[in-house]
């Protein structure tokens, strides 16, 4: 059940690699949001869908990732990333804030509106 959502999710999310950040991440204009999970994590499975109604909502405002940290590891070092999920907000392509763990719809968008 669960890799049944996150193959919804894919088609819906914009993927990030590895070879794509330096690109998609740190010459991006707006605000992006990157949410690092893997496909065994059971609360990963449980924000997916949250980050993906957030990321239509927030559609021309905040660009939206998913990356698999098991297939890019790089930029999962790069950033310290020890737990998942973890979510990471960058501006003008600098981590602006981050936080790991699950955590509701509200609570998520407060943070955002908090960041930008």
């Amino acid at each position: 059940m669960y890799n049944m959502v996150i193959k919804i999710i894919d088609k819906k999310m914009n993927i990030l690699t590895d070879d794509k950040f330096e690109s998609t991440v740190k010459n991006n204009d707006k605000p992006v949001l990157v949410d690092i999970f893997t496909e065994w994590c059971p609360p990963c499975k449980m924000l997916g869908p949250i980050i993906e109604k957030l990321s239509e909502e927030y559609a021309g405002k905040v660009d939206f990732y998913k990356m698999d940290l098991d297939k890019n590891p790089k930029t999962g070092d790069m950033f310290g990333v020890d737990r998942i999920p973890t979510v990471v907000l960058f501006i003008n392509g600098e981590v602006k804030d981050k936080f790991v763990g699950l955590k509701q719809e509200e609570e998520i968008r407060n943070w955002i509106n908090s960041k930008i």
